[in-house]
């Protein structure tokens, strides 16, 4: 991206406290409001997930968090991707704006495409939710995406219909067996999420999992900081400061 002024963060992200948002996430409070809590509070990875939204606000909705990340300081340390719209993050980046990637899902754009699309620089992350399904992602080409989302880990208030193992009634949710086998079968440094809170730190730092991803237990926070504050506060008890590997990469 020729317009694009920052430097690339696939080799140095941090999705151990991975933040997950939009305007329909905040109980009527501005996303950057909230972005900006969570910030404080200790995210270090941000998504920005309208589905409804056009490009135009998505577009601007981006603007206003990347400034948000910027007054906080953490521009070089934060990283911020969209989440399906590779064709925002396409005309973010060539504005100009801060937006460091994409995370697509298993029915969203390919991610040989999304990759071809953002060029070398950009972040791609891929959900997934089952250990078959990390062994065909890691099939794809060296150097297409740098994460797996996987989960859910309880059933979601946000994405009720993901299960693990289909849609049927046989779904069900991650234990940290199944936490590890995904880690271990992935090539990838893996984030687990759907309906994480607090009290699922603890056993979320003791598996192989490199963070973990949230929406309601911050953005529907009565107080995002201190809720994000909490959760990072028990991830780092046990964990501490470790940071996760990245993917192989196409040098």
């Amino acid at each position: 991206m020729n317009n694009y002024p920052f430097a690339s963060m696939r080799d140095c992200f941090d999705m151990s406290a991975y933040f997950v948002v939009g305007p329909q996430d905040c109980k009527g409070r501005p996303v950057t409001d909230v972005v900006d809590d969570a910030l404080r509070g200790g995210a270090t990875f941000i998504q920005l997930r309208a589905k409804n939204a056009d490009a135009k606000d998505i577009t601007e909705m981006a603007r206003d968090i990347a400034q948000v990340i910027k007054n906080s300081g953490k521009s070089d340390s934060v990283a911020f991707v969209i989440d399906d719209r590779v064709d925002v993050v396409w005309q973010a980046r060539d504005k100009g704006i801060k937006v460091d990637g994409v995370h697509i899902g298993q029915t969203d754009m390919e991610p040989q495409e999304a990759r071809a699309l953002l060029g070398e620089d950009a972040i791609v992350g891929l959900s997934a939710e089952t250990e078959s399904l990390v062994k065909l992602i890691n099939e794809l080409p060296s150097g297409c995406i740098d994460y797996i989302g996987a989960g859910p880990l309880h059933v979601s208030t946000t994405k009720p219909e993901a299960s693990v193992g289909g849609n049927d009634g046989s779904g069900h949710t991650l234990d940290e067996e199944q936490i590890n086998a995904i880690c271990a079968a992935s090539e990838f440094p893996v984030v687990v999420g759907g309906g994480v809170h607090a009290d699922d730190m603890e056993m979320l730092a003791r598996s192989k999992a490199a963070g973990w991803f949230v929406v309601s237990a911050i953005a529907g926070a009565d107080d995002p900081e201190a809720a994000t504050r909490e959760m990072v506060t028990r991830w780092k008890a046990v964990r501490g400061d470790a940071k996760h590997g990245y993917a192989p990469r196409v040098k």
